[in-house]
């Protein structure tokens, strides 16, 4: 059954919402929710968005909802909700406040805004999941209409692994970046190592190809594909002579101690992979743009991912002009 609601009030900008995790520090959490959703999350990790479609395949978005009412005030939003012509048999209200929590109550609140709904409540088992939104400027209620999965933490538990391999959840957000492009049906991973990123790719569906120089690496992303039951290409070559083509470049540049020696190794998969895909995404220990640009690539954006000890990570997302 449709929802059936007087319209949100034109000061909310728009019909949906997403709620995304709150990591000082980690850009890709815009980034992504931007991708898969048209909005960009403020500093309390809520976006107003274009659609929730593509929330369940998140790694960093939490919640998509469609926004139902607002008020000023606890008693403004209870009696907005009270007015709601909306199914919400077996419901269940949820919370989003800042991280300051500005002094209101969330079981007084959730309570008030229970008694005003004429249905029983399921905490347990819901058939509709409402949530309430905490703002600067009073509070938002609405359905959650889709949540993230997690569905890519199987991966975690892949066979084969190494102390350099991307966590799943870092990798399936790179794949996020490019997954909702129109057009975008496959993904190189040309330097995949044990295959973190092939394997969320292909978890979305989208044909995976990787290539590593290291005989073992390429061993270990067939075993973890296979163990999964994915369908994935892994290739032994050098990431600077390979000559398959994708839709997108997704993958984890060589870095670490060995930076400085790697520059030309580094410059040189770049020069060659902005001939394969017109989008890219890359991750590295190091601003990379100049080296991007020069390669080629334009609308070059980069979003820091803080890690322990004040190390960080740089993903950058860009477009190839090389591409015939």
């Amino acid at each position: 059954m449709p929802l059936q609601t007087r319209p949100v009030p034109a000061t909310l900008d728009g019909t949906y919402a997403a709620v995304c995790a709150r990591l000082p520090g980690n850009g890709l959490v815009a980034a992504e929710c931007r991708s898969l959703t048209g909005g960009a999350p403020d500093t309390d990790g809520v976006a107003l968005c274009r659609s929730p479609s593509r929330v369940s395949q998140a790694a960093y978005v939490r919640d998509g909802v469609r926004l139902l009412a607002r008020g000023d005030t606890v008693a403004d939003l209870v009696a907005a909700v009270g007015d709601l012509d909306v199914p919400a048999d077996d419901f269940r209200i949820e919370f989003h406040a800042p991280a300051d929590g500005r002094d209101l109550s969330r079981r007084d609140t959730t309570v008030a805004l229970a008694d005003a709904l004429p249905y029983r409540p399921d905490l347990d088992d819901p058939t509709h999941r409402f949530l309430v939104v905490v703002r600067d400027t009073g509070l938002w209620f609405g359905e959650i209409l889709a949540t993230a999965d997690r569905d890519y933490r199987r991966h975690d538990e892949k066979p084969r692994r190494t102390s350099a391999s991307l966590s799943a959840r870092l990798s399936r957000a790179l794949v996020n970046l490019v997954a909702s492009d129109p057009g975008v049906e496959s993904v190189l991973d040309p330097c995949c190592g044990t295959g973190s990123v092939l394997l969320e790719a292909r978890s979305l569906g989208l044909c995976a190809v990787g290539v590593d120089w290291n005989r073992e690496m390429v061993e270990m992303a067939r075993e973890n594909a296979a163990h999964f039951g994915y369908d994935v290409t892994v290739e032994r070559g050098d990431a600077r002579d390979c000559r398959r083509r994708a839709d997108a470049v997704v993958t984890d540049l060589p870095y670490g101690l060995t930076l400085d020696a790697d520059e030309t190794v580094v410059r040189g998969i770049l020069d060659h992979a902005a001939t394969l895909a017109p989008r890219g995404v890359y991750v590295a220990g190091a601003d990379i743009s100049a080296r991007l640009a020069a390669a080629g690539y334009t609308d070059i954006e980069t979003y820091p991912v803080a890690k322990r000890a004040g190390f960080a990570r740089y993903v950058h997302v860009a477009r190839s002009t090389r591409v015939e």
